[in-house]
């Protein structure tokens, strides 16, 4: 079955993890898939494998937004999906609230929060054209709790479940069907989380139980996702199946909130 029969899809943060899933399963769907990243050559690597296109993009810079997508648009005719996927996780040794300085807080919020109003800002219009759309912003489940050594991250994440409601409302108001939603992944098995986890590690010292461990036994579906769990919701988001569905949050985190 070809659920994204002759759709076109940009997805951010495609060179790896979540993006890379989700360009992967899109295409095998039928979408032609535009995969950007900031990482070239992990970028055009998949994007060959995948018979799809590459953009190279720093999704905090307002001008390699609106020449990719300008670039999508006059190629392919319409963009009908955007998937904002690009995100960092910021200083984990100096996150705090307190030890933060502003030039790391500004850094992770010109990705995760700038690169996702800029992302829905440019396609828009885009979108409008054609009158239909779907935007997935991949937010997290560290927007619903405090994130005392990541602060920057978390705040950056719940800003992207606030912006999604806001493009949601004006897709649907002004008589277009432009969709937006947020998905909340919890532990998934990507390299940012062996980044998180290598860190606390180092905190830890010579702990009898790893703190990695120590995190995915509180998961009742027990341990991390993998990113295609997360794709595949993002893929339902994407097509016609969700076409009533708008401003909503979806959570991938093996019923970790149930018992937070």
């Amino acid at each position: 079955m070809s659920r994204m029969t002759d759709k076109v899809a940009v997805v951010t943060g495609g060179a790896g993890g979540i993006g890379a899933a989700t360009a992967s399963l899109m295409k095998s769907q039928g979408a032609e898939v535009i995969i950007c990243d900031l990482h070239t050559s992990e970028g055009e690597k998949i994007a060959g494998d995948l018979r799809s296109t590459f953009h190279a993009l720093d999704v905090s810079q307002e001008d390699q937004w609106a020449r990719c997508l300008r670039g999508v648009e006059q190629r392919f005719g319409r963009i009908d999906v955007l998937v904002n996927g690009a995100g960092i996780e910021g200083e984990l040794n100096e996150g705090a609230p307190d030890g933060m300085s502003l030039l790391q807080w500004r850094k992770v919020m010109s990705v995760n929060l700038d690169g996702t109003f800029l992302g829905c800002r440019e396609v828009l219009p885009i979108m409008r054209r054609v009158k239909q759309g779907s935007i997935v912003n991949i937010s997290s489940i560290a927007s619903y709790y405090p994130t005392v050594q990541n602060a920057a991250y978390g705040a950056s994440k719940a800003g992207v479940t606030q912006l999604t409601k806001s493009v949601a409302a004006q897709g649907a108001l002004d008589g277009n069907r432009i969709r937006c939603n947020s998905i909340h992944p919890g532990l998934i098995e990507t390299r940012m989380l062996d980044r998180i986890f290598d860190t606390l590690k180092q905190r830890g010292g010579d702990e009898p139980r790893s703190r990695e461990d120590e995190f995915k036994s509180r998961i009742p579906l027990g341990g991390a996702g993998q990113p295609d769990d997360v794709a595949n919701l993002a893929l339902f988001l994407a097509c016609d199946e969700s076409r009533y569905i708008t401003g909503a949050e979806f959570l991938v985190d093996g019923g970790w909130r149930l018992l937070r």
